[in-house]
């Protein structure tokens, strides 16, 4: 493994997903990348409790919070299962990293969760994290 994709919205579910992707590329010493996809025209996102305050500030300490671990971020616009699945194909990722959120409910809100359709439309492996604990 040579390279890590996790994706984030920088709410605390997602920040588990981080945790865990830092984890495994530091296992592997593969290079981890962060990406946070931004909504192309989503209001909600900016005033949702659940996200950090200042996006732009939690990828900025990203690299703190993982000294010695090669990392990097990166924000996209637009659908988040989309860009994510496209940066993975970009970057030759050897596997996605995504958290479970909006996975749980009616089959058919959870056939249409991110964590779903990155796994449908994915290049690489993907890892899906558990982040009940942090909803």
């Amino acid at each position: 493994m040579t390279t890590i994709l996790v994706g984030t919205d920088s709410s605390a579910a997602a920040d588990l997903a981080v945790d865990h992707a830092a984890r495994l590329a530091r296992d592997r010493e593969s290079d981890l990348v962060v990406l946070l996809v931004r909504p192309d025209g989503d209001l909600r996102s900016v005033v949702d409790p659940g996200k950090a305050a200042d996006p732009d500030r939690y990828l900025a300490h990203v690299a703190e919070r993982f000294p010695g671990l090669p990392t990097s971020t990166r924000v996209e616009h637009g659908e988040a299962a989309e860009r994510i699945v496209a940066v993975a194909q970009e970057l030759n990722a050897d596997t996605i990293v995504v958290g479970n959120r909006g996975t749980h409910g009616s089959w058919w809100r959870v056939r249409d969760s991110i964590p779903n359709l990155v796994l449908r439309h994915s290049p690489c492996s993907v890892f899906i994290v558990d982040t009940r604990r942090a909803q």
